[in-house]
């Protein structure tokens, strides 16, 4: 079986790197992958569509891989008329798309040969809402190179930061979006420093666009409630590995993901996790066996589950070691690439 995986710029670098994964551990003998990338792509372009159609039948492809909606529909087109299947893997609910491409997401969901969801709580979510046939459609979790947060350069959070060694490192992971709710993290540091804490919440993430308002809600708090010497913007990390495995206790709100990859990456980096108890965060937690549930939209309890580890971190930390070890077998590359191998098999027998 010959397979594509198709996907443009800009992308998000967990998927960058997944795609990555995937074709370097992809080691099966009746499968062959080949990796397409456009970094000038405009699915309007009819060369890019003709071109991409050439490489298809040259290379007698079977299946496209894709992982944007947009790459799902110049999948489409490109492959129109061939006996080409079209898989698409899905990060996100895109509730508040409109438009062409509320109408192109739309197409997608309808014509793919098969939509490859995060978790159960998206797959069934999408399947009620859209309607669509269950047995056409799989949850498979992502998945992670070990190598990759095993082996990294050591940089020193203290030391670029300025942290005391007295102080605990608190740390959050993600862009300003409403979809990962930060200003949950800056109401539970309120509370927490009223606790006696010697912290420091550092918060690793950018500032979206069409986001911008949520930014500026988030620093205004953050300004009018004195928490400048509490947390540390400090933007976005490239080196995930490294950040996580300093922090005494990763901190995170999810409010509408289909899936929190830095909740996992959290998890099989060995750190605490405290993190809201929402469907999703259920699911990839095993009901709170993971990492410690919050009330949502509690800050309060927020607080408090996290002023627990910090009181007992050398306990937390032993079980911290005993999760991150149960969840790199959960959330290994070959675990990720064994159930693609299965899906594409399934797929072509649709």
């Amino acid at each position: 079986m010959r397979i594509a995986i198709l996907h443009t710029n800009p992308y998000y670098q967990e998927i960058e790197e997944l795609i990555l994964d995937i074709i370097s551990n992809f080691k099966v003998k009746d499968f062959n992958l080949f990796e397409i990338k456009y970094s000038d792509f405009k699915w309007y372009k009819l060369s890019k569509i003709i071109e991409l159609r050439r490489f298809l039948k040259i290379n007698k492809i079977d299946i496209i891989h894709t992982y944007h909606y947009l790459d799902a529909f110049y999948a489409l087109l490109a492959s129109k008329g061939l006996k080409v299947n079209v898989v698409y893997s899905c990060y996100s609910y895109y509730d508040n798309i409109k438009g062409f491409h509320k109408k192109a997401f739309e197409k997608v969901l309808n014509n793919v040969d098969s939509i490859i969801f995060q978790t159960d709580t998206q797959k069934n979510r999408f399947v009620s809402k859209y309607n669509l046939d269950p047995k056409k459609h799989f949850k498979l979790l992502h998945g992670f190179s070990l190598k990759r947060f095993d082996k990294f350069k050591f940089n020193s959070l203290r030391d670029e930061f300025f942290i005391d060694d007295f102080k605990y490192i608190v740390g959050t992971l993600g862009d300003f979006t409403p979809e990962h709710d930060v200003l949950n993290v800056f109401k539970m540091v309120k509370k927490l420093r009223k606790t006696g804490r010697n912290f420091t919440c550092l918060v690793a993430g950018d500032e979206v666009e069409e986001y911008d308002s949520y930014f500026d809600d988030c620093k205004y708090y953050y300004l009018s409630q004195g928490l400048d010497n509490y947390i540390n913007f400090i933007n976005h990390r490239y080196d995930i590995a490294n950040y996580l495995s300093q922090l005494d206790v990763f901190v995170y709100h999810s409010d509408n993901e289909a899936v929190s990859i830095p909740v996992i990456q959290a998890l099989i980096s060995g750190v605490n996790v405290v993190v809201n108890d929402n469907e999703m965060i259920r699911e990839i937690t095993r009901n709170g066996k993971y990492a410690i549930l919050y009330k949502s939209n509690d800050a309060a309890d927020f607080a408090e589950k996290t002023r627990q580890i910090l009181i007992d971190l050398e306990d937390y930390q032993l079980i911290a070691e005993t999760v991150q070890e149960e969840c790199r077998e959960i959330f290994c590359i070959d675990r990720h690439v064994s159930g693609l191998r299965d899906i594409y098999l399934k797929v072509k027998k649709l």
